[in-house]
Parts: structure tokens; sequence; C-alpha cells
């Protein structure tokens, strides 16, 4: 007889959990109307909602914060020139943009960037990056939405003067010696990827075929565009990209760097390719379509590829690993095996094509400091010899030398402990600014 009550009082309680349901639903999409009980239950139904929102966005940032350690509190500032860095950062509705002096911490320009203008182009998800690609004549600006649907140029007062939506485009852009902008790309359908296929032994995996793009910056007409699996097939290269730990993203192009002038070793219009995926830098001739040289050398996930004189190149080595594996299908034996191999810093290497050897820049620094971005960042050597880096993954910028650290600082944010994630910041000396003006 107990058992036939509680059996009852199940089915009862399920009953009412459904037609509650129901209520909930139809109130909640308007479909039907309750009176005056509408609002209330609207309103109870959505407590936990609003509790989870709260607590996202008062206990927890953003994922465009980053929060600050007790060891990046502390700022150091040795700078004795100007330097100046071109920044993003996202600011409640809008994305904010400035050019400030890191040596004084003054603004010298802002652009804003209002989330109701791109999304006239394209749905705004709550942690879209704007990427600050280089300032033009005039105090002008070039930026992307990373993994959204257009560039769009504004002026100095951020009044938009054209918006290229012909591809999703991505990470770094470059001009080229005539101005024109290289910048990596995907085809898309209305904002969502169109992908390759690739098929084997009969099974069928949709991947993401990168493209390279170069845009007009004067009427941002797409100039050219070239996928990234034709090149690779059409110089017979197809197993480079077989060794990618990633079927679904095998290239993953994060840097297309123009030649600006010719040298024994490449020709001006040549392009440096950086592939995250497969840890390559390819060296490519739009003009005759063809692979000039490929470089596997002593680095990872590498990004920012430069050149740094008629016979070497600089690669920013992220130094880190292929991190889709499922651990789950191994068996280990215990173990208290002695060595521990542990990766705590990214470098700078330089490739010199005479040699054809590798060496580091201000490795010590790095290893002493512990930068370290498993993935984004870049950097820039300056004339005098020091160099900027920005280390992505921790959000902080840093000027080192042979000496050590000239600047280390983070993008203070208005939440107190966090710090504003850094979006590819671009530099500029006092000189090239005023050839902008």
């Amino acid at each position: 007889m107990k058992t036939l009550k509680r059996v009852s009082l199940l089915i009862i309680c399920v009953f009412l959990l459904m037609v509650w349901s129901g209520i909930v639903r139809n109130v909640t999409l308007g479909e039907r109307s309750l009176g005056v009980l509408t609002e209330p239950i609207k309103g109870f139904s959505e407590v936990v909602s609003n509790m989870k929102k709260a607590y996202k966005y008062i206990f927890k940032a953003p994922d465009y914060y980053i929060e600050t350690r007790d060891q990046d509190t502390l700022n150091i500032n040795k700078l004795d020139y100007n330097l100046y860095g071109l920044y993003s950062y996202r600011h409640g509705d809008n994305f904010n943009i400035e050019l400030k002096n890191f040596k004084d911490n003054t603004l010298k320009h802002e652009w804003k960037v209002p989330v109701s203008k791109l999304s006239t182009h394209y749905t705004v998800d709550g942690n879209d990056r704007l990427y600050p690609a280089t300032l033009l004549p005039g105090f002008d600006i070039i930026v992307s939405c990373n993994e959204r649907p257009g560039l769009l140029r504004m002026d100095a007062e951020s009044n938009e003067k054209w918006f290229n939506e012909d591809f999703i485009y991505h990470h770094a852009m470059n001009k080229d010696s005539i101005g024109n902008m290289w910048i990596p790309a995907v085809k898309h359908d209305n904002g969502i990827i169109v992908p390759m296929k690739v098929s084997v032994e009969g099974h069928t995996q949709n991947y993401r075929d990168d493209l390279i793009v170069k845009v007009d910056v004067e009427t941002g007409e797409t100039l050219y565009s070239k996928s990234l699996t034709d090149i690779f097939l059409e110089n017979n290269l197809d197993h480079l990209i077989n060794k990618s730990p990633y079927v679904n993203d095998p290239f993953h192009l994060n840097d297309i760097q123009p030649v600006l002038e010719s040298s024994n070793y490449f020709k001006e219009g040549d392009l440096f390719l950086s592939f995250r995926s497969n840890s390559l830098v390819v060296q490519f001739r739009p003009s005759t379509n063809k692979v000039v040289k490929v470089l596997e050398g002593p680095f990872t996930f590498q990004h920012d590829v430069d050149i740094i004189s008629p016979n070497s190149i600089a690669i920013l080595n992220n130094n880190t690993i292929a991190t889709q594996l499922n651990a789950d299908e191994i068996e280990f034996k215990p173990t208290n095996h002695p060595v521990n191999r542990k990766i705590n810093h990214s470098n700078v290497l330089i490739y010199n094509f005479e040699e054809d050897t590798y060496s580091s820049v201000y490795e010590d620094v790095f290893i002493e400091h512990q930068i370290f971005t498993g993935a984004e960042g870049l950097y820039r050597i300056f004339p005098n010899g020091d160099m900027f880096f920005e280390e992505q993954g921790s959000g902080i910028l840093w000027v080192v030398n042979q000496l050590g650290v000239v600047l280390k600082t983070t993008l203070k944010s208005d939440i107190e402990g966090y710090h504003y994630l850094p979006n590819w910041t671009t530099t500029y000396l006092d000189e090239e600014l005023k050839s902008l003006n």
C-alpha cells in the first residue's frame, strides 16, 4: 500500500511539473497570457538564469578581462624614449582603441567602435575581440573583429569609411611595399565558415581552409585571394597538411609578412606565411604561385614572422605543444622517473638564410621571467636593439634587452584585480607617428 501511494505521488508531481513547465514556456514565449499572474510567473522562472548572470558579471569577469597575478601588480618602466602602443579592449557596449605612450602613460589618441555599429553587419558576441592593424595617414585605422566577417576602416573621429564583408578575417594584418594590406581569412556564408573536405578510407571530415587575402586600403576592395589548400597541392606539399595534429584546422594561418625589398634570398612581393597548427613558416611567391622555401625549424606553434635584414627573418616561437589529446586512452604505470620536461618560456628566433642557422634573442631574460604565451603573441625589434613582446596569455606587455627588463606593464581595467586582454598591440616610435600626421 505504501509503495502504491509513493508511485501515485510521483505521478502527480511529474504531472504538476509538466503543467508548470508548459505555463512557463507559454508565458516566456508570449504565446499565452495569464493576466496579472503573467509577470510574476515570468520573473520567478528567470530567477536561476539571473543568478547565473549575476555570478558571471559580479564574481567572474568576462573573458576579455585577465585576473592580475600578484607578481604582475608591480610595473617596471625604464624607458628613456617615447614608445607608443596601439591596442584595443572591450568596454561594455564599446570597443575602445587607444594609442598610448608607454613611457609616461599619456593617451595620444583614441577611437571608439560601438557594438551597435558592428552589429549592423553581424551579431556581436559578448567576448568578441577587435584587432587594430596599423595606423594610416591622418590617423585613420583599419580594424577587424577577429573571426567575424569584415574589415573596417575609420577616420581619426571613428567615422566609418568602408567595410569589407568578403571574408571572415583573423590575426595579423601587414602592409606591402605599395601600401596594400595582407590578412589571413576564411570563406563564409552569412558568418558561418564554408569548409573544405578531406576523405580518408571512406571517412569524410570537414576542415577549415584559410586564405591569404590582399585588400586595397583606400577602397576596401579585395584585390587577391588564394586558398592554402590550393597553394600546398599546387606545390606538391600536401604531405605537410597531413602533419597537423588538428584535422579540422590543419593550417591556422596567423601571419602574412610581405617582403618590402628584394635581396639574394627573397624578392619584393614574396610573402612569409606562419602556420601554427603544423609549425611551419613558408616563403610564397604570388607572382609565380610558387613556394620558395619551407622552414621546419626548432619552433612550435609560432607566430609573428618579421624580415629583419636582407638575409634573415625573426620568428616568435611560442614553444608550446599540441593539446588536443585524449589522455584517458593511455594507461600508465606509476613511476619515479627523475626527468621533468617543462615548458616555461617562449622566445624569438632569428633564422639566417646564408648560414642556415637559428639563434635566440635575449632568451636568458625570457627564461628568468618565464615569459610564455601558449598561443598568439607578437614582438618587434627596434633599431636600438630593444625588443617589444606581447605575452598574450597573461596579458603582459614587455620591452627587454641584453640588460634585462626595460618595460613590464598591463592594460589596467575598470574592474579591481583585473587587467584588459591585449589584442595584438602594435608599436610606433616618434618618427613613425610624425610621418602619419
